[in-house]
């Protein structure tokens, strides 16, 4: 019995009273968690496709913006070549549309002007006829092309409206084939899938030579040069605890290593199953020491 109890003091009692007294500043509340990365992304593809070159593997480490994968997709090819196509036909739509514009206002002046000069000569030809110095027969031909001048220049006006509403609609159809050009410009990129954020690939479901649909989860890239661990806290334990609480923890890893972190945030609401709150602890993980799984003991530190 008394055995029994010496070996209880060694291995249970002693050790949590070094603990304590290594660092003073730790409070009596002692946590468990899992250690999770900061920030995980899966990657999807947006287009779809025959992945013809594939740059990672599983467990390398990439950089914000490198090179993932490609894909075949000559579909797309063709589409982007065809919206290239169709914004040559349109530009040259809207010149042809002011060519004609131009045409139709030079028209429109030339008949003004003509009209001007035939209203002038009947205006005389009046005066000569009720003078007696001219004929009926040649005052009314004179007035006559005056009427035909004043159809004519009506048609060239309504010309000149119709070449004004081509040019606009041309220059509508030119802004929506550089706005289809822009897509698929867009969705030809989607077949090179580069790295959003930097990390560790995880996961990976495709190798090369494999077709997949737009949507696939293709892998995914986990950022462990921070790291989050999820915790459950007691009601009771909530007034010793703060956002912003420096906090410190071991992993069975590394049992002679004390790593340093804050708490970041705290739930408004109890998990339904436990009745616990959750909160997370955000460390730096320095070396890349710390894995995504592995065990936490989290030692709270007092409050200043």
């Amino acid at each position: 019995m008394l055995l029994r109890k010496l070996i209880f003091f060694i291995f249970i009692i002693l050790p949590i009273n070094l603990v304590f007294a290594t660092n003073p500043y730790k409070t009596p509340i002692s946590l468990s968690g899992t250690i999770m990365p900061a920030e995980t992304l899966k990657i999807q593809a947006s287009a779809g496709g025959r992945i013809i070159d594939l740059y990672i593997d599983e467990n390398q480490q990439v950089t914000k913006g490198q090179l993932l994968l490609t894909l075949k997709n000559d579909s797309q090819k063709r589409k982007l070549e065809l919206s290239r196509l169709q914004i040559q036909i349109n530009e040259n739509n809207v010149i042809d549309s002011k060519t004609q514009i131009e045409i139709s206002t030079n028209n429109v002046e030339d008949l003004e002007t003509n009209l001007k000069d035939i209203k002038r000569r009947l205006k005389e030809e009046q005066t000569l006829f009720e003078q007696g110095s001219s004929t009926r027969s040649q005052f009314d031909a004179l007035q006559l092309q005056y009427s035909r001048g004043e159809v004519s220049l009506k048609n060239a006006r309504l010309s000149l409206e119709k070449s004004k509403i081509s040019v606009l609609k041309s220059q509508l159809t030119l802004e929506r084939s550089k706005q289809e050009l822009a897509m698929s410009e867009e969705a030809l990129q989607d077949t090179e899938l580069r790295a959003k954020i930097g990390g560790i690939i995880t996961a990976k479901s495709y190798e090369e030579g494999e077709m997949i649909s737009p949507g696939a989860v293709l892998f995914q890239i986990i950022n462990v040069r921070e790291v989050e661990i999820p915790i459950l806290v007691e009601e009771g334990d909530l007034t010793m605890i703060s956002e912003g609480q420096k906090v410190v923890f071991t992993t069975p890893s590394y049992r002679d290593i004390e790593f340093s972190g804050i708490v970041d945030r705290i739930s408004w609401s109890a998990d339904p199953e436990t009745g616990r709150f959750p909160l997370y602890v955000k460390a730096k993980n320095p070396g890349l020491k710390l894995r995504a799984g592995m065990s936490a003991k989290v030692y709270l530190l007092r409050k200043n």
